[in-house]
């Protein structure tokens, strides 16, 4: 047998679609709950990496973006960040898809990696867009940073490198104890599903 190939239709099944709605309101609430907390993280890429591990890239792409449009509505500094969400949905799918999320080592790189490009990713909009400050909860540790003298580059890597990590972690855990509760006929129909059987087994 060939090696199963995977494409765009593959990861937009009935089901997959009736996902994203869900990993959106998951976003939602996480992100608000984050922001009205003060916390310093952000709880707003759960549904995200939900999506992105269950049925693939395009689907984790799609529900990041369409969740900072939704969010963007109510604080449009949301907007800005619609790419860096949608590049969290595609860096977790395509590690889904290499089977990154079984062994516990893959898992902390993947975390690693997952924290990474979305630092990078949201660094220019952060820094150069809203001067480091853009109201979340790891935005006061950061002014608090720059007001002791840190440079604003310096300030933001320093806090977003531990509270995206954390944030990760989180939001990882969460979506693998919901993965791992879903039986087994239901699995095999996303796009990733399969991944997590073998894993069971």
């Amino acid at each position: 047998m060939g090696k199963k190939k995977y494409s765009i239709k593959d990861d937009f099944s009935m089901l997959a679609i009736l996902v994203i709605p869900v990993g959106v309101a998951v976003n939602f609430v996480g992100g608000q709950l984050a922001s009205l907390l003060k916390l310093p993280m952000y709880l707003d890429t759960i549904g995200t990496i939900f999506a992105a591990m269950l049925c693939g890239p395009w689907v984790g792409a799609v529900t990041g973006g369409l969740t900072n449009v939704v969010t963007g509505i109510a604080n449009p500094v949301n907007f800005a960040f619609i790419p860096v969400n949608v590049i969290a949905g595609l860096v977790t799918g395509f590690l889904a898809r290499k089977q990154m999320f079984g062994v516990w080592w893959k898992w902390i790189l993947s975390m690693l990696i997952m924290a990474a490009v979305s630092i990078i990713s949201s660094a220019p909009i952060v820094v150069l867009v809203y001067g480091g400050v853009t109201g979340g909860g790891t935005s006061i540790i950061t002014a608090a940073a720059m007001a002791a003298g840190a440079n604003i580059w310096a300030a933001f890597f320093g806090t977003e490198g531990i509270f995206t990590v954390l944030d990760r972690v989180i939001s990882f855990v969460i979506c693998w104890l919901v993965i791992k509760v879903i039986p087994e006929r239901t699995l095999v129909k996303f796009g990733c599903g399969s991944n997590y059987i073998k894993e069971k087994k």
